[in-house]
């Protein structure tokens, strides 16, 4: 039995998120929940869209932590008949450089996947992706906030796509 890309991507990525939850679990932590908004630049047909990301990350150590997200972009401003809208799951590390400090900046990296959902989106614009960015982390009493850019390249059949989204949001 062949499988597709896109299966094969989806599959891994869920493979891939077990591993933090069994860490986790023997660990007895809890993951942190994040969630917020984006907005995406690119070099696609469709280069500008506005998202909602989610996130969960499971704390290694003081200084990094493991993720899986889930983001849906719209792609909305050529209007209503020209709307594409796209799922990207992603799994990444998190490297805190200062966790000590009430502002932490932070690198982040790893792989994901571009999925169309529907409008004018194709099935060729689906593809594996690969990011790695910064943001900055600002911590609150009970919550915090972050803002980050995490550049992405989109391996689509028949060619490589860039991403840039700018996401900004609450940790819970």
């Amino acid at each position: 039995m062949r499988l597709s890309s896109g299966k094969t991507l989806i599959f891994s990525i869920i493979f891939l998120s077990v591993i933090p939850n069994l860490y986790v679990q023997a660990q007895s932590f809890t993951p942190r929940l994040g969630f917020g908004l984006s907005i995406v630049g690119g070099t696609t047909d469709q280069a500008v869209g506005i998202g909602i990301d989610t996130r969960l990350a499971w704390i290694v150590n003081q200084d990094l932590s493991i993720s899986t997200s889930a983001n849906f972009i719209n792609y909305i401003f050529k209007g209503r008949d020209e709307a594409a809208y796209f799922f990207h799951p992603q799994i990444s590390a998190i490297v805190t450089l200062n966790a000590a400090n009430v502002q932490s900046p932070y690198l982040i990296m790893g792989l994901g996947g571009n999925i169309p959902l529907g409008g004018t989106a194709e099935s060729h614009d689906s593809g594996p992706s690969l990011h790695a960015g910064t943001g900055w982390v600002f911590s609150l009493q009970a919550t915090s906030l972050y803002l980050e850019i995490t550049p992405a390249l989109i391996i689509v059949r028949s060619s490589v796509e860039v991403q840039l989204p700018l996401r900004f949001g609450v940790i819970l």
